[in-house]
């Protein structure tokens, strides 16, 4: 996700040692993740997140005994606000791994936010050959993955670029517009990253995933790469009802047509759905009107919680067990005195975050303690 231009175009593994047993542990699973990336810097500002009776909790203990087993986290190649580079992301996988979370990685081959509207390749990356962006995004991914191999953090899941409905590293990879014939060079960039994930991961434990910002159109996007034969196992969905359809009946047909078409797994691994409309500092949030909510479920704690409880449902029965968990993105963004690198006064997200005002945990939490 990302500030401006989503607001347009929106159109796992484990984390401990490298044992072979962790191959089989996952089999059954079901992920109910939580994007953290934002930790890394939110710790920084000592936030007093706590339990629903007041009490002040560290986050990702209290995150895991409510039933969170997935950590999503993103990587930028070199932040141009100092977040979320390598560096960042190996501190904070380690702290998952001593959790005994899963890890899913999240790379978006950029400096910055990419999703449906900008794809920017990093600036060390400028001005290559498409030849040239092949081995960069090879040496790149396999330098990133040794790394995280090296102390032990390896990913369970591996996201090669964040919402790549019209390709990544533009124009190299774009897939939009006057570049809609350039699937070749997108699927060939993908599968750069993948064998270089592959080469590292000797013992093809990490699952890949492809990432689709919505649900309606994901089966088009799918469907062109179907030619290609790419290793991946996962599809990867966005789904924001002020982005994407509102329709639930279309979301289920959508997910289980995706499940019958493909068969690869599927993963929400971007959702959340607000507890209120109104705002706890002075920055405008990405959700604040009626209409940008579903009907069926109110903008309140309830009404949160009944979303989710509905979503849950919807993936658990998706057919031949192919629907294996969520992810909550940022449900730790609560409003706080943040730098101007996140915001000038906090956050966009705290009325869909799964803390209130107060920073006390909602009922919706309750939910990831499903099976």
């Amino acid at each position: 996700m990302k500030y401006l231009t989503f607001i347009f175009l929106f159109i796992l593994v484990s984390c401990t040692s490298n044992d072979d047993s962790n191959v089989d542990s996952r089999a059954n699973k079901f992920y109910k993740g939580m994007d953290l990336s934002f930790q890394s810097e939110l710790e920084d500002f000592n936030i007093d997140y706590k339990d629903s009776n007041g009490n002040s909790v560290e986050l990702l203990d209290f995150v895991k005994s409510k039933g969170t087993n997935l950590v999503r986290l993103k990587l930028w190649h070199t932040p141009q606000n100092g977040e979320n580079g390598l560096d960042d992301v190996k501190a904070y996988a380690q702290k998952v791994s001593a959790k005994n979370l899963d890890f899913l990685l999240n790379i978006h081959y950029s400096d910055f936010w990419a999703d449906p509207g900008v794809q920017t390749p990093p600036a060390a990356w400028q001005d290559m050959t498409i030849d040239e962006i092949k081995i960069a995004i090879y040496d790149y991914t396999k330098d990133v993955v040794t790394e995280l191999k090296n102390q032990n953090t390896l990913p369970e899941i591996i996201q090669i670029g964040n919402e790549t409905n019209s390709g990544f590293l533009w124009n190299y990879g774009k897939v939009w517009g006057n570049f809609n014939d350039n699937w070749n060079n997108y699927a060939a960039l993908v599968a750069e990253a993948i064998r270089a994930v592959r080469d590292v991961d000797n013992n093809n434990r990490i699952q890949i995933m492809l990432h689709f910002a919505g649900i309606e159109f994901a089966g088009v996007f799918f469907n062109e790469l179907q030619t290609f034969n790419l290793d991946y196992n996962i599809i990867g969905l966005s789904y924001y009802p002020q982005f994407h359809t509102k329709n639930l009946a279309t979301v289920t047909s959508k997910l289980n047509e995706l499940a019958t078409t493909f068969e690869k797994d599927i993963l929400m691994v971007e959702v959340a759905y607000p507890f209120t409309l109104q705002w706890n500092d002075n920055l405008g949030n990405f959700i604040g009107q009626l209409d940008q909510t579903l009907p069926e479920f109110s903008p309140t704690p309830q009404g949160q919680k009944a979303y989710f409880e509905w979503l849950i449902s919807t993936i658990k029965n998706i057919p031949n067990n192919r629907g294996i968990g969520f992810c909550y993105w940022a449900p730790d963004w609560v409003a706080f005195d943040g730098n101007e690198n996140t915001s000038s006064e906090g956050s966009a997200w705290e009325n869909q975050c799964l803390f209130d005002f107060d920073l006390k945990a909602l009922p919706a939490i309750e939910t990831f303690h499903t099976n």
